[in-house]
């Protein structure tokens, strides 16, 4: 009787303990897939970090990350600056700390026809990737700061550029085989894949069309971490050492970097080449080091599209 009061007794204990906090070292890494997928490639291969293991997640939406963040699912992500800006500003800055920036843009555009610049593009239709993201956002402030009037439409229009949408960068190729679009933007790696599969070529580097206009690098995505987990100076100093050492890695393995980054669930079929990876412009920055252009580019977003940052700047509290 004495041993089954023992057992039952620490099976109880046991449950309390899972209950209140015995899987959280585990720690749940999200990441889009595509080029914020390779920023944190040779993580992925990690079972612990920092002395608390890991779960990396590569998700499609980068908006069901920001819900993940948000509801407290996702302890670490990789998501575009202007939503981890908005998810900081609308009421969750007690959870949401900005750790680094690690995509430096990886937005081209894809066309059958060379271009001489934006300006080129007037009397054309142009697809992008979901109206009002971040690619969205991005091409129709460089369009305003040339000073190249644009509107929503299926059809050319006579001196503007013309707007038509897709859910994502897969729905491309197949217009393009047909005839039905021109041009259009997406990210590495789909660019790659989009221009063998079609013979449409690269035309326009969005980030260094972002740097004339702007000044500054184009701090695409970056990692943020839950405030509770940024206190764990161990962890926190672990991540930030691998995350910088990641894009040397990832150039030196590049043939790896799909089986690495499938195994977490990408649906990439891309072949990676050191060539393809610098194109993805992964890295690492601190943010306390980079902040001055996160501001520049989260200013810019917000005097165009102030919804897409959570109507503010965030304050010095979003950088660690």
């Amino acid at each position: 009787m004495k041993k089954l009061l023992l057992l039952l007794t620490a099976t109880v204990i046991f449950a309390t303990f899972s209950a209140c906090g015995g899987t959280s070292e585990t720690v749940v890494f999200m990441t889009p897939d595509g080029a914020p997928a390779v920023a944190a490639a040779s993580l992925m291969g990690e079972k612990e970090i920092g002395g608390r293991q890991t779960d990396f997640r590569i998700i499609n939406s980068a908006e069901e990350i920001m819900a993940n963040v948000v509801n407290g699912t996702a302890d670490v992500a990789i998501m575009p600056l202007n939503l981890a800006a908005k998810a900081y500003n609308e009421g969750t800055k007690e959870k949401v700390k900005l750790l680094s920036v690690n995509v430096f843009g990886c937005l081209y555009m894809v066309g059958k026809a060379p271009l001489d610049g934006p300006e080129s593009l007037v009397g054309k239709v142009v697809y992008n990737i979901g109206q009002n993201a971040t690619p969205d956002i991005t091409f129709r402030y460089i369009l305003e700061k040339n000073n190249i009037p644009y509107e929503v439409s299926e059809t050319p229009v006579e001196g503007k550029v013309a707007l038509q949408y897709v859910s994502d960068a897969s729905a491309l190729p197949p217009m393009f085989k047909t005839g039905k679009a021109e041009y259009g933007i997406m990210g590495e790696p789909a660019v790659t894949n989009c221009n063998a599969a079609t013979g449409t070529t690269t035309v326009l580097d969005i980030q260094a069309e972002w740097e004339k206009v702007v000044g500054t690098r184009y701090p695409q995505a970056g990692v943020v971490i839950n405030s509770e987990l940024a206190g764990d100076a161990k962890f926190v100093a672990a991540l930030r050492e691998k995350l910088a050492a990641n894009a040397e890695w990832c150039t030196a393995n590049a043939a790896d970097i799909k089986d690495v980054i499938t195994a977490r669930g990408s649906a990439l079929t891309v072949n990676f080449t050191a060539e393809l990876i610098g194109r993805c412009n992964v890295g690492y920055a601190a943010a306390s080091e980079i902040k001055t252009a996160v501001e520049e580019y989260l200013g810019a977003v917000l005097q165009f599209a102030p919804n897409a940052v959570g109507k503010k700047l965030p304050d010095d509290g979003f950088y660690l």
